[in-house]
């Protein structure tokens, strides 16, 4: 458990050392403070000068208060960078986990971890860290003190605050126990609620709202439940902690006393060993405190680290170095291809195709054939399992990710719009892309005349998801966004599933002027995108059942006009 918050500390350890030592440095100034008016009580029993002694405890007083202060802006500001160095680190990996472990996981439940994962942290990190550290040096500094003045009496406190420690540390692991439950708990409640938030209108629909809200009611009184041991058992420490320090300070004063009376103790020793009982209040009590909060984020800690140990994408961009395509080469080239999401269930069983350069090849089949899976792997979100897919003549393993998929144009069939504005989202590919570009390719899929209609044209805001859109309007968008970063091949994953028949036979029609700028690869189900492709592939159960041109189809492949409809 330390060991993994020690490694979460990285890039702050200098400044948390530095608080360390500042808060250090003022809690020996503080624990030479009783030893400062222990040598004021023995000037005024002796008649001696005060001037001095009372000038070395103010001096005291006064430093500790300054560097105290320099401390905890110092703790406050290391405290901020640590959250803004792990939130930003867990976002960077997130958002470039492999697909086949993202697949696993929950959006809700890793967002929590990026918030409040790290805000349980930060407490642990910086504060509770340099708390432990600081009041387990003043405890010993006090007691190696007080030790000095009567080694007999020490002995005796020593063993009540050893006993005290024995039963915190069996209230901590539990604590730890809760606090596992807890945010893996607080996760689930994220998740449960962005899975219904995101489908809204479904839910309503379906008159399932009472059954979300018993669904996350009920996670949410296990959080509480969990919340409430944790509590229980926290609540404990204090109590102990401050028994122990009560216990110690009436064995100072009746032990203390009678040694006084005795003549084995001298007067100012006796204060000044109450000083340090007194003293040990505050540090004892926040030390089995702090041990206790170090346990309750034991279940951020995990959670964290369970994302650092996700795989990732290579981030890397490896260019294509100028080279010339080779003669003839096709813009993409599949061959013998096999891959399933589980090792148990491939999808596809040994896809070979090739789309030329400028070429429009329609990829057509039965649900579940294999089509997505193909555009999955074409943009290389997972590794296949055996064969090769080479864009322009070269392999996918001679080419960086962010280089491949800067070469590719994608179009998905629900075509995802992010909030913001409609410039946002047509440049989210090409953030330099010029105006006239923007507006040639808004031309392209009849978005131009409906933007300049608009009151705020491209700052128009396309609202949550793109609600503000209508449904052919968000595929035009999308597909104007893919076509602005002039891709060497595009994939349309059904382009007109959500068009009018005006709109369809306008895109049908600028799939060829298409083609002057790139190759297509169109999923396909409408025959007029059939029906305009140079090539179309039947894929059936996860292979390439037969491919030749719409009318070559329908004559000599009874399945193709079985999906035809023929």
């Amino acid at each position: 458990m330390l060991r993994q918050l020690w490694n979460l500390t990285k890039g702050q350890r200098p400044a948390l050392a530095a608080a360390l030592v500042l808060t250090l440095t003022a809690a020996a100034v503080g624990v030479a403070q009783p030893l400062a008016a222990k040598g004021v009580v023995d000037a005024l029993t002796a008649h001696r000068p005060l001037l001095l002694p009372v000038t070395v405890l103010v001096l005291l007083l006064l430093t500790q208060a300054l560097i105290g202060a320099v401390a905890v802006f110092l703790l406050e500001r290391t405290g901020e960078r640590f959250v803004l160095g792990l939130r930003t680190g867990l976002i960077a990996r997130l958002l470039r986990v492999r697909m086949e472990a993202f697949d696993r996981l929950r959006v809700g439940d890793l967002m929590a971890r990026a918030s409040t994962d790290v805000v349980v942290l930060r407490e642990a990190l910086t504060h509770v860290s340099v708390q432990i550290s600081t009041n387990l040096c003043v405890a010993l500094g006090s007691v190696a003190a007080m030790f000095v003045l009567d080694p007999l009496l020490m002995l005796l406190i020593l063993g009540v605050l050893l006993g005290c420690g024995l039963v915190v540390h069996r209230l901590s692991a539990e604590i730890g126990r809760s606090s596992t439950e807890l945010q893996g708990t607080v996760g689930a409640i994220s998740a449960g609620l962005e899975r219904a938030l995101s489908a809204l209108r479904t839910v309503r629909a379906n008159r399932a709202e009472q059954r979300e809200i018993d669904r996350l009611d009920a996670l949410s009184h296990g959080a509480y439940d969990a919340a409430l041991r944790g509590a229980r058992l926290t609540a404990l420490i204090a109590p102990v902690a401050q028994l122990a320090i009560n216990a110690a300070f009436v064995l100072v004063l009746l032990l203390g006393a009678a040694r006084v009376d005795r003549g084995a103790l001298s007067l100012g020793a006796l204060v000044a060993m109450l000083l340090y009982a007194t003293q040990l209040t505050g540090p004892v009590t926040e030390l089995m405190e702090g041990i206790a909060s170090v346990n309750r984020a034991k279940g951020s800690v995990d959670r964290i680290q369970e994302v650092h140990a996700l795989p990732v994408e290579d981030g890397t961009a490896a260019a294509l170095d100028g080279r010339e395509p080779p003669a003839a080469a096709p813009s993409l080239e599949i061959r013998d291809l096999r891959f399933g999401y589980r090792p148990d269930t491939p999808i596809l069983r040994g896809l070979s195709l090739t789309v030329p350069p400028h070429g429009l090849v329609a990829l057509v089949g039965p649900s579940g054939a294999g089509k997505s899976t193909t555009f999955a792997l074409i943009n290389r979100f997972y590794e296949p399992w055996s064969g090769s897919i080479s864009l322009a003549g070269r392999p996918a393993e001679e080419i960086g990710l962010q280089d491949w998929r800067a070469h590719i144009g994608w179009v998905e069939q629900d075509c995802p719009i992010l909030h913001g504005t409609l410039r946002d989202n047509l440049c989210y590919a090409a953030p330099d892309a010029p105006e006239d570009r923007l507006w040639e390719v808004l031309d392209l899929v009849n978005l131009a005349e409906k933007v300049h209609g608009l009151p705020a044209g491209l700052a128009t805001e396309v609202g949550e998801r793109g609600l503000g859109l209508s449904s052919g309007e968000r595929q035009r968008v999308a597909i104007a966004r893919a076509l602005l970063a002039r891709p060497r091949l595009l994939l349309l994953d059904e382009p007109t599933a959500h068009l009018d028949p005006a709109n369809e036979a306008a895109l049908t029609v600028n799939l060829n002027r298409l083609r002057k700028e790139c190759a297509l690869l169109v999923i396909a189900h409408r025959m007029s995108t059939i029906e305009a492709a140079d090539t179309v592939v039947m894929l059936s159960d996860g292979t390439a059942t037969a491919s030749g041109r719409y009318a070559e189809l329908l004559d000599g492949h009874p399945g193709f006009r079985h999906l035809a409809g023929r």
